[in-house]
């Protein structure tokens, strides 16, 4: 588990960046796509 504030931040940094491929995936239609960038999106909460 990282702990320093510069781990998490890169951490928080590369689950934006799946959360938006996933949207744009969503937005294609994709049904597991969706139910992934809202786990995502709770974890990023």
């Amino acid at each position: 588990m990282p702990t320093s504030k510069k781990q998490l931040t890169k951490l928080n940094q590369a689950k934006k960046v799946k959360a938006e491929e996933l949207a744009k995936q969503a937005a294609a239609g994709s049904d597991s796509a969706k139910k992934k960038l809202k786990k995502l999106e709770k974890k990023l909460k």
